[in-house]
């Protein structure tokens, strides 16, 4: 609404009359009908204020949902060392876990740790022509396979020299295109204290077969796609045969350490043009140096003491007795789930436990903001409107913090939120898993008590399986019957899915039941089969695992309350079931968080809303506002042209004064000239 400007800044000319405050005594008196509507403006942006908060709380619980959705969050293992020899357990090994890792117990001796080959060469602090090579020479690398020539001029210093090995390319033929290979060797170069350091890329021996087929040529040679280096440490192997006829170095063929290329012995090897397989096997992560004798004397690269070589060795433990050797010092292959870094010598035993950090973190998380939104509802649904008198006279009465109280007393949306999520918190719940595993049975299920037929069911979405267990049923026939079940591999129409709903199989005489991607299945029977398989859970309710609703008067807060000992144990007992009921309660709370938050516009009959019940009433709001914005414009556009007309009223108003002043003046001054002759007749 704009400031009204005066209609009169002045009193009549004529008449004195202050013709401005008269016409805003009136306009003022008709803009009496807008208050209530600005009244009103005001209470909607004060609720709008409020929602947001509400939105902004329930966006807070939403927030520490993600972990809670995730069943890797309450598998979760994590590893505890126990040192036996060593300075301490880090130092000799430590571990990554993942949720797929069992619970056990290793005892892990590191006998020694992988290390890279290395040479390091004479010290020569300028070229090496002064530190005498007479001319230009060459060495070469061979790694895996490959080989690099390095030209070695006497104006080099290490430096340039460390250069060239860095830049080298691979030197073998490809037998297919008659071209270098032009790879990279995978050797690293530098030069530390006037010394060249020659380093392979990877710890450990290593080891790589190359496998091709060749076809015998007209000549005595052919070309491998290989270099061949048979000195220790690459020790290659060179096997070559045809379908009937193994070929033996020596006697039908030679190879030169060093070469690309297979020489055939006069009368011996394969008939021109005959297909014959070549394989090649080779410490693939070692390097052995060749070339100019004099160079390699001179660089000291063929010096194999320990003041210029380190050779390479795998990285070899003793898990529970077994020794096992790895030519990296990361292993994940030995243990399911568990990559290992070895360190160093000692001996360690290795604890696989729960990991429940990152699962109670999480709930308390959740318990906070929980407790903050409902002590928000439970405020705005008690505050009261009315004021007392002493509030009345508050010098802070008209701040918005004060005229906010009471606006959401009794707010039937605070209500239905209030109840709802305390209802999601405390209904029980039907747990729905990605994967379940069982507990060992081994033979049929007569053996373990079953003595008359049940069944359970296998729901994924709207397809329920009925799955019969009889007494002479193993694990293996059980696994059958869910994968074979019409429920679990054709839709309501008959019609085959790509993938099965669900599916099962035996993995160390339990029995695995698995969802297809992206879907989860619950189990139910009605006498005790699941718990003989050991699918069943304890847990159907959030307060069997902790969660619950405060006891202080008799919960009416709805605030929760989180027993974190009771959680461990349930944790500790069926992960998986915590897992299960976890993630189901907490992907329904987060669905029904996203229904009241979500600003996503919909289609609603002929127009569009946000989706979110929240921020939909706050666009309710707003477009109420804009109405009332709209009605208030109106009636400010009346009452202009009502000032207007009140002016030109006023305005003639003066110009009639004016005139009857005149009329009256000139009637005075009339009524005096006859009062001034009168007088005159008579004297």
């Amino acid at each position: 609404m704009g400031d009204y400007q005066s209609t009169f800044s002045i009193p009549g000319i004529s008449s004195s009359i202050d013709w401005g405050s008269m016409a805003d005594k009136l306009l003022e008196n008709a803009r009496k009908s807008q208050e209530p509507l600005i009244a009103k403006q005001d209470t909607l942006e004060l609720k709008i204020g409020l929602f947001n908060e509400f939105s902004a709380s329930m966006k807070g619980v939403r927030n520490t949902l993600a972990p809670l959705k995730l069943a890797s969050t309450f598998n979760a293992k994590t590893a505890e060392f126990s040192v036996l020899s060593g300075v301490n357990a880090q130092s000799v090994v430590t571990a990554t876990v993942s949720a797929d890792a069992a619970v056990s117990r290793h005892e892990i001796e590191v006998l020694q740790k992988a290390v890279a080959q290395s040479r390091f060469s004479e010290k020569i602090e300028t070229t090496v022509g002064d530190a005498g090579l007479a001319a230009s020479q060459k060495f070469y690398i061979n790694v895996g396979g490959r080989r690099a020539e390095i030209l070695v001029n006497t104006t080099d210093s290490l430096t340039t020299i460390a250069q060239k090995i860095n830049d080298a390319k691979d030197i073998t033929i490809d037998p297919t295109t008659g071209t270098a290979y032009g790879e990279s060797l995978g050797i690293t170069a530098s030069v530390i204290d006037n010394r060249l350091i020659i380093k392979s890329a990877n710890t450990g021996l290593g080891e790589t077969t190359d496998k091709s087929t060749l076809t015998r040529g007209s000549g005595t040679t052919d070309k491998l796609g290989f270099t061949v280096a048979k000195d220790a440490p690459s020790n290659g192997t060179l096997t070559i045969k045809t379908d009937s006829v193994t070929y033996v170095e020596g006697t039908d063929f030679t190879v030169d350490s060093g070469s690309d290329e297979i020489t055939w012995i006069a009368g011996h090897g394969p008939a021109t043009g005959t297909s014959y397989e070549v394989s090649y096997t080779v410490n693939s992560n070692v390097f052995s140096i060749d070339g100019d004798a004099g160079l390699l004397s001179l660089l000291k690269l063929d010096d194999d003491s320990a003041d210029h070589y380190l050779a390479a060795q795998d990285a070899e433990i003793k898990i529970d007795g077994l020794t096992v050797a790895r030519s990296s010092n990361k292993m994940n292959d030995l243990i399911e789930g568990v990559e290992l870094t070895v360190n160093g010598p000692g001996s360690v035993v290795m604890d696989i436990t729960q990991d429940a950090e990152q699962a109670v973190t999480g709930i308390q998380d959740y318990v906070t903001y929980y407790n903050d939104l409902m002590d928000w509802i439970n405020i705005r649904l008690s505050e009261s409107s009315s004021a007392s008198s002493s509030e009345k006279d508050d010098q802070y009465k008209n701040d918005d913090f004060y005229k906010k109280f009471g606006l959401l007393h009794g707010n039937s949306m605070l209500w239905q939120t209030k109840s709802q999520i305390r209802q999601l918190m405390t209904d029980p719940v039907t747990a729905a898993y990605t994967s379940k595993t069982g507990r060992p049975v081994v033979g049929t299920m007569a053996g373990e008590g079953l003595t008359e037929n049940t069944a359970f069911t296998l729901t994924v979405g709207v397809r329920t399986a009925t799955i019969e267990v009889t007494p002479e049923d193993t694990l293996q026939t059980i696994a059958s019957k869910i994968n074979s079940s019409y429920e679990m591999t054709h839709d309501p129409q008959g019609r085959t899915y790509p993938i099965p709903m669900a599916s099962a199989k035996v993995v160390n005489n339990q029995l695995v039941i698995e969802a297809s991607p992206n879907r989860k299945f619950s189990l139910a029977a009605s006498d005790g089969v699941l718990d003989t398989l050991g699918l069943g859970t304890p847990f159907t309710l959030l307060s069997q695992i902790g969660i619950s609703t405060e006891s202080t008067d008799y919960g009416k807060s709805g605030k929760l309350e989180f027993d974190s000992d009771k959680f461990m144990e349930a944790l500790r007992n069926d992960p998986e079931g915590v897992a299960a009921i976890m993630n189901t309660v907490m992907t329904k709370m987060d669905e029904y968080i996203g229904n009241m938050v979500d600003t996503t516009q919909i289609e609603v009959g002929y127009t569009t809303a946000p989706k979110g019940r929240i921020a939909s009433q706050i666009t309710t709001w707003q477009t109420e506002i804009a109405t009332i914005d709209k009605r208030i414009a109106e009636s400010e556009a009346r009452l202009e042209i009502r000032a207007r007309g009140l002016y030109e009223q006023f305005a003639q108003a003066e110009v009639n004064l004016a005139k009857l002043q005149q009329q009256a003046s000139w009637l005075a001054s009339v009524v005096s000239q006859l009062s001034g002759t009168g007088s005159s007749s008579s004297s």
